[in-house]
């Protein structure tokens, strides 16, 4: 992926050798879930219930989830994540008239998935590739994406989208803090399962939040951009 060397100063901001005129702090990152819940189907309850698999027991006897038998009726049906992908491009399209946007991507761990760019084809690849990503499935490493943040200068706003409960809540609203300190906004959107008393304490006011059934994920997500300064 590409990744342009971007530097912030009071006459704008440089990509490279070239001074690309955006407002102050016209930067946005997506910050997005990759966890294993994001791999879940969307859909009716009738076509969910078409689903066939088999039970993951863990070693405690506990339920830990169905491996789904990818058929032809499972085929046909999208991923959270497929949906939310859906959203990104849509977000990056409409932000890209006034922001550089940028990609973070957190699973058990996390990772800068694209450096914020005005590059629309670029992002588009990027975005395209989430699917096929190794952090795709595991944990929820929100406090790792945030940190990524804390170390960049200039970004506005950070859009975090995820469907769960992060894996260190109180570091992860560390970094949310010291984000914010810095004069990053923080906008979360969380699907109805998320863990919703955390987001109401890592956003940066009520107004910069969106809960979204999944199969709204993508409208969410893509909507959210009407929230940027």
């Amino acid at each position: 992926m590409p990744r342009e060397i971007i530097k912030v100063s009071k006459q704008g901001v440089k990509i490279g050798d070239k001074v690309v005129n955006v407002k102050k702090k016209g930067i946005v990152y997506l910050l997005i879930d990759l966890s294993d819940s994001m791999n879940m189907f969307v859909g009716t309850k009738e076509e969910l219930a078409l689903l066939k698999g088999t039970r993951m027991v863990s070693p405690d006897g506990g339920l830990t989830g169905i491996r789904v038998e990818m058929n032809e009726h499972a085929r046909r049906l999208k991923t959270k994540l497929d949906v939310a992908m859906a959203g990104m491009q849509g977000f990056v399209d409409r932000a890209l008239t006034t922001k550089l946007v940028g990609i973070i991507l957190f699973g058990s761990s996390a990772v800068l998935h694209h450096t914020a760019s005005f590059d629309s084809a670029a992002l588009g690849k990027a975005i395209a590739s989430v699917e096929q990503h190794p952090l795709r499935g595991g944990g929820t490493n929100l406090s790792d994406a945030l940190q990524i943040l804390t170390k960049m200068e200039g970004t506005e706003t950070a859009v975090v989208v995820t469907d769960g409960k992060p894996n260190n809540p109180a570091r992860a609203l560390e970094m949310g803090k010291t984000l914010k300190d810095k004069g990053t906004e923080i906008l979360v959107i969380g699907t109805e399962d998320a863990d919703w008393v955390f987001l109401s304490k890592l956003r940066s006011r009520p107004d910069l939040s969106v809960r979204t059934s999944d199969a709204g994920l993508a409208v969410a997500i893509m909507d959210a951009s009407r929230l940027l300064n």
